[in-house]
C-alpha cells in the first residue's frame, strides 16, 4: 500500500517540462498575492522601481541558468530545508538593513520580476537545448 513507485511521474519532478510548468504555476499563483500588498502598488520613485525590476530580471535569469543542471534530488531533505531557512533569514535581515523603509514596495516589485524571469528563462533555455541536434 505504501510502496514507493520507481516510475518517473511528470508531476513529481521526473520531467524537466513538468518542473518548468510548476514554476510557471507558482509564478501565476504568487503574483496576485504579492501585488495585493499595499506597498507594492505604491511607486515612490521611478528610478528605484526600474532598478528593482531590472535587478529582479537579471538575478532571475542568472538563477535559472545557474540552477539548470543542478540535481537537487540527491540532497538531504533536512539539510536542504535548514539551508533554505537560513538563507531566507539572512536575505530578510539584509533587506531590512539595506533598503530604506519608504522603498519597501520595490522589494515586492523585485520579487515579481524575479519569479517571472526565472521560469521564462528556464523555458527558453529548455527550448534552445532541446532544439539543438544531439
Amino acid at each position: 500500500m505504501n510502496q514507493i513507485s520507481t516510475e518517473k511521474n511528470p508531476y513529481l519532478g521526473g520531467d524537466e517540462r513538468a518542473r518548468i510548468l510548476r514554476s510557471f504555476l507558482f509564478s501565476l499563483a504568487l503574483t496576485p498575492l504579492l501585488l495585493l500588498i499595499e506597498p507594492a502598488r505604491r511607486i515612490v520613485s521611478l528610478e528605484v522601481t526600474l532598478a528593482a525590476i531590472a535587478l529582479g530580471i537579471f538575478l532571475g535569469i542568472g538563477a535559472a541558468i545557474g540552477l539548470t543542471d543542478v540535481n537537487l534530488q540527491v540532497a538531504n531533505n533536512v539539510t536542504a530545508s535548514i539551508v533554505v531557512l537560513v538563507s531566507i533569514c539572512v536575505a530578510t535581515i539584509a533587506v531590512w538593513l539595506i533598503v530604506p523603509h519608504q522603498h519597501i514596495g520595490a522589494v515586492l516589485q523585485f520579487s515579481v520580476a524575479f519569479i517571472w524571469a526565472m521560469p521564462i528563462t528556464e523555458l527558453l533555455y529548455h527550448r534552445l537545448r532541446t532544439s539543438e541536434p544531439s
